[in-house]
This record gives C-alpha cells, sequence and structure tokens, in this order.
C-alpha cells in the first residue's frame, strides 16, 4: 500500500507539473524562443523525475547509511528506455565482447597514478574470468547487404568504425536507449558504429567505464581495424569516457582517427557559473558536489568523504580530462547547447583543446554552441536544431 501511494503521489505530482508548463507556455510564451510546447513539458517532466529537493539529500555525516546496492537496483528499474531505429536508416545487431580475449598488456601502461593501478587491478582480476561486455553493431541502411555488415571487423581496407559510448551520469543508459542517436549518426557519416554496454555505478564505480571502453577499443584493433579507422564518440558521460579512453590510448602510442563529443562532462570537481544560469532551462539537475549522492561521487568513489585528497584523484585527467595534455589530440568536433548547466565546463574543454595547439589548423577542432538548447538535446528527434547537429556530427565522422 504505501508503495501505490507513492506512485500515485508521483502521477498527481506530474500532472500538475504538466499542467502548470502548459499554461506558463500559452500565457508567458516558450521559456525560450526555440522551444516547442511539446519539448518545454518533455523538459519540465524530465527534470520533475529526477530532482530531489536539497532538504532530502543525505551529506558526508549520514553517507553510511545510504544503501548504495539498492540505489543501483532502483537506477536500474528506472533506466532509459529502449529507442527505435527504423529500417530505412539502418539496423542494429546485438553482440558481445569475450573479455578473456582480450590481449592487455599491463606493463604498457607508463604513468602509476591511482587512476592507473586500478585499471591494472581490473585487468588482472578479469584474466581467469568469463566475463562479456554486451554491445550493439549497428549498419546505416546505405551499406550493402550481405551477414558481414554485422561482423566488428573491417568490410574493406581503410574502413572507419564509431566506438560510441552512451551517456546517463555513469549510471543509466545502454546501447539500446541510444539506439536511435547513434543510427542516426551512422546513417548521415555512412559508417558502422558499435556502441558498448559499459558497467554503470555506483555497483561499479571508476575505473570500470574506462576499463570495458578500453576493451573495446583493443578489442577493434585486434579485430583488424587500425587505430586510425576508430572514431570515438560519446555524449555526456559519454564524453567524458571518449575523452578519457582517449587521453589513455594515446599514451600507449595509438592514434584514433577523430573524436565527437555531444555536451560531454569532461570536470567531476568544479562547479561552474552556468550551473546555476541555466537551472532554469535545463533537465539536468544533479545533487552538488557535497553530496553523497552528486553522480561525480556516486561514479568515482561512492561512500567516500568528500576530501582534497578525493578531489586531487578526481582532477586526473583519466577522470576529469579537462585537465589532460591535449597537444596533438585528434581532430575533434564538440557540440552543446546554449541553456545547459555545464556549458561553461564544456567551453573550457574547447578554450583547453585549443590552446595546447596552437599551430592547428582552424578546421582541426570545432565548437558548435546551440542557441536556447539544453544537455544532449540531440536526443530530441523532433527539434530541428537536433536533426541539423546529427546530420553535423555524421558529416564530421565521413569526412575524416
Amino acid at each position: 500500500m504505501p508503495e501505490l501511494l507513492a506512485q500515485v503521489a508521483q502521477t498527481v505530482g506530474m500532472m500538475a507539473v504538466m499542467a502548470k508548463s502548459a499554461l506558463s507556455y500559452y500565457i508567458k510564451g516558450p521559456r525560450c524562443a526555440k522551444w516547442p510546447l511539446w519539448f518545454q513539458l518533455h523538459r519540465d517532466a524530465i527534470h520533475r523525475a529526477i530532482y530531489t529537493k536539497p532538504h532530502r539529500q543525505p551529506t558526508d555525516d549520514t553517507i553510511d547509511d545510504i544503501d548504495f546496492d539498492r540505489m543501483a537496483a532502483e537506477n536500474q528499474k528506472w533506466d532509459l528506455p529502449e529507442s527505435q531505429l527504423p529500417e530505412d536508416i539502418g539496423k542494429c545487431r546485438q553482440t558481445a565482447i569475450r573479455v578473456s580475449h582480450v590481449e592487455i598488456d599491463t606493463a604498457a601502461f607508463a604513468c602509476t597514478g591511482a587512476a592507473e593501478q586500478k585499471l591494472v587491478a581490473l585487468t588482472e582480476a578479469d584474466r581467469q574470468g568469463q566475463r562479456e561486455i554486451p554491445a550493439e553493431v549497428c549498419v546505416p541502411a546505405s551499406l550493402a547487404a550481405g551477414k558481414d555488415r554485422f561482423a566488428c571487423r573491417p568490410l574493406f581496407r581503410g574502413e572507419k568504425i564509431v566506438l560510441y559510448l552512451h551517456g546517463g551520469a555513469y549510471k543509466f543508459g545502454s546501447a539500446a536507449s541510444h539506439r536511435a542517436l547513434t543510427g542516426r549518426i551512422g546513417s548521415h557519416a555512412g559508417r558502422r558504429s558499435l556502441t558498448i554496454d559499459y558497467r554503470l555505478s555506483p555497483r561499479h564505480p571508476y575505473p570500470a567505464q574506462l576499463h570495458d571502453a578500453f576493451i573495446a577499443f583493443l578489442f577493434l584493433l585486434q579485430s583488424g581495424f587500425a587505430s586510425r579507422d576508430i572514431v570515438v564518440a560519446g555524449d555526456s558521460a559519454g564524453g567524458n569516457l571518449a575523452l578519457a579512453l582517449t587521453v589513455l590510448v594515446r599514451q600507449l602510442g595509438h592514434r584514433p582517427a577523430g573524436l565527437l563529443l555531444l555536451s560531454p562532462w569532461s570536470d567531476l570537481t568544479t562547479e561552474r557559473p552556468s550551473l546555476q544560469r541555466n537551472a532554469r532551462f535545463d533537465f539536468l539537475c544533479a545533487p552538488p558536489l557535497s553530496s553523497p549522492l552528486s553522480p561525480a561521487r556516486t561514479f568515482y568513489a561512492p561512500g567516500r568523504r568528500l576530501s582534497q585528497e578525493l578531489l586531487d584523484e578526481m582532477a586526473h585527467p583519466l577522470v576529469s580530462p579537462v585537465n589532460a595534455d591535449f597537444a596533438g589530440f585528434p581532430p575533434t568536433l564538440i557540440q552543446a547547447g546554449e541553456k545547459e548547466v555545464i556549458v561553461d565546463e564544456i567551453s573550457q574543454l574547447y578554450e583547453n583543446l585549443v590552446a595546447h595547439n596552437p599551430g592547428a589548423h582552424r578546421g582541426r577542432y570545432v565548437y558548435e554552441c546551440y542557441p536556447d538548447m539544453i544537455h544532449v538535446f540531440h536526443q530530441f528527434l523532433g527539434l530541428p536544431d537536433a536533426q541539423y547537429a546529427i546530420a553535423r556530427a555524421g558529416e564530421f565522422v565521413r569526412n575524416l
């Protein structure tokens, strides 16, 4: 009965939010000039679903009372829904990467920081197991039919493939939830993509996600792709992961073809002015870094109290890639929304990228910030700006 009452209260609350949003739209006009009614309603509904009032946030004084296993189960229960891809755009097929079949030389890690040590520990733990990483291969409709289309090996010499890393704050999302987006990018690019279901926090804290992405990258290499033929892409937390993966593989001498970053989360330690400035526009409303439920903390070290030592670890370039050395970085396209709460962070990422490459060709690093758009607006496929941005992303990948 208590659970039923809670569901009823949640439904009534959501209906009230939607009614208020619609009334505001018709009386005051759209919150942003480019927002249609359906989009404003979607934004407000998502915000209502994930918002937690500040007075209900736990603190480090009560951190020991948090059941992170239960939190993981709840996250799984409310995970992002599966999206569909029309067959005239492309087709997807599920596959899996057998971890024990991918060779990793742990001696190759040049650094010995906390992040690298954790990666080595996970690699050693996987040596004797039978773990698999679920994945999905997406093939654009423009490619000729044939059973080999879904095999993770080159169809021809020099074929480029997209390794896509989905978003979801490292606690939600899957290849299936992002299928409509990755399929459309691949369709515009005329490229196949491999999207992995990396392990999610807080059940699997850092660096499980980077470890899985690294394995997927090596899997593509061992399947016959050259590093110069792999385009690393991701949105939100997946953008963070795409950046961290590129930093890691470059340390080992690999040079990916390029990076596609959609609203990338690149800094886990700094809260910039846009977090407050755009709070009324974006649907993102995560607990602050001071809360044990901050996505940054539940991702990196769930249950650990905030300290300078923790912040220093989270500032590592393999955790907060905004701090990386970007000299010689691959061609990169960054897309963001002007009204998203992390737009200042994304702008800083681009500034750092350009500053580290003063002699780079003008088109090597591109930043597109779309007016009135919010975090990963690409997922709202009915928006003209989303359609244009996806087409631009596909064009970028196609021209690499």
